[in-house]
């Protein structure tokens, strides 16, 4: 069930996160999916895991890459020679998805253009992800997500109360925002082919899958012409749409938009029955009106109790919370357990270890790890026989350090 996509072939040249992880997730749907390196060096998200202090616990078990490059093949190519553009051309002849994140200079410098593949393989979706996207004067520019992503569309800025500094982003955040657009957009385009017979370019960036992720604020910008609100937690004009500390310094996020609709059973929760018909805050307007004063006095009913009180306490209610969890007491959760969000794999190298599953359920095709993250080039010489090459042509072309 877990090879739906079998038949279906992925050349991916590119490295990091966001353009990888479509690939991966294709993969666990049966797609072949063929992991294009440098020799010798690799990608760079082989060593990511131990190079990312300031993000990341140090494990022997180099888990970023296995995340992000598991259910693939590895071949070892120097781009840079035209023998070595010579096997990605006859690779993408048998293709259907050449995925990449190349700016416009490199798909030149290495003879990978749009144009140019899809004249050798007219049904190639050429799919391609960005800092900035394929057109204007930053089109050559480079960008992770903690720039392209997270800074440049306004995340950063509106993610912060005004007295401190923005927050800086979680690894890989934006990336992975961003791979799902990317595969939304591959899956799309085999789809199209498969009805009209005509395959297409898919493109995708950072800044614009950010600004789009942004939609209300970046919608209001357009409209109005004024910059985005920012709400300040203290005054916050949905006092019950905000986050509170707990009496042990931890906090709890309510959620409930629909206010007028939750605000009776809130005053019971809370036990403050006589705050409900209060002409201060009887009404979504007077609480907006009186918003300053009603954070004040929720905050200081929380302080009241430890996170684990207000857990057992909302949890008893219908009302729209959740507690702000570490993401370590979210690999623990029970919801996530029961919805598959994480799997148990027998690793080859690393033994019984969890990952994280795709988050796309199918309900007839099952997501299955097919293989761990390739070891560099582990591929490459079945990869070149089944193309036609010679035993003898690998072997010289290993020498002159075209393949690895």
């Amino acid at each position: 069930m877990a090879q739906d996509l079998k038949g279906i072939k992925v050349v991916e040249v590119g490295a990091a996160v966001a353009m990888p992880i479509a690939g991966m997730l294709m993969g666990s749907w049966g797609a072949e999916v063929i992991h294009v390196e440098p020799p010798e060096r690799g990608d760079m998200q082989r060593v990511m895991s131990h190079r990312l202090s300031a993000w990341t616990q140090y494990s022997n078990i180099n888990y970023l890459w296995e995340h992000v490059d598991r259910n693939k093949k590895s071949i070892g190519v120097n781009l840079a020679s035209s023998e070595g553009q010579a096997v990605i051309h006859k690779l993408c002849e048998s293709a259907d998805v050449f995925l990449n994140n190349l700016r416009p200079y490199e798909m030149e410098k290495f003879n990978l253009t749009y144009d140019t593949l899809s004249s050798l393989n007219p049904q190639l979706i050429y799919a391609n992800l960005t800092g900035y996207g394929l057109q204007g004067p930053e089109k050559n520019r480079g960008g992770y997500d903690s720039v392209a992503f997270w800074a440049r569309s306004g995340v950063m800025d509106l993610m912060h109360d005004l007295d401190s500094a923005p927050n800086i982003s979680r690894s890989a955040y934006g990336d992975s925002i961003t791979s799902l657009s990317l595969l939304a957009g591959i899956m799309s385009a085999l789809f199209i082919r498969e009805k009209t017979g005509v395959a297409q370019q898919v493109e995708v960036s950072l800044y614009n899958t950010a600004l789009w992720v942004l939609g209300a604020d970046t919608s209001g910008c357009l409209i109005t012409g004024k910059d985005a609100v920012r709400p300040q937690r203290k005054t916050m004009s949905n006092p019950i749409r905000n986050v509170y500390p707990t009496k042990d310094n931890r906090w709890i996020m309510l959620g409930m938009t629909n206010a007028q609709h939750y605000w009776p059973a809130f005053c019971d929760a809370i036990e403050r029955p006589d705050l409900e018909n209060d002409p201060k805050f009887a009404t979504f307007e007077s609480r907006q009106d009186n918003a300053a004063e009603l954070v004040k006095i929720i905050e200081d009913i929380f302080l009241t109790k430890t996170y684990q009180e207000w857990m057992e306490i909302l949890g008893r209610r219908k009302l729209v919370w959740s507690p702000v969890s570490t993401p370590l007491e979210a690999t623990k959760d029970p919801q996530a357990i029961e919805n598959d969000f994480f799997v148990d794999w027998d690793h080859p190298d690393y033994g019984k270890i969890k990952v994280l599953n795709n988050p796309i359920k199918l309900s007839e095709t099952r997501a299955e790890i097919k293989c761990k993250a390739p070891e560099l080039g582990e591929h490459t010489d079945d990869i070149l026989k089944e193309m036609g090459y010679s035993a003898e042509k690998i072997s010289a072309m290993k020498e002159e350090g075209i393949i690895g």
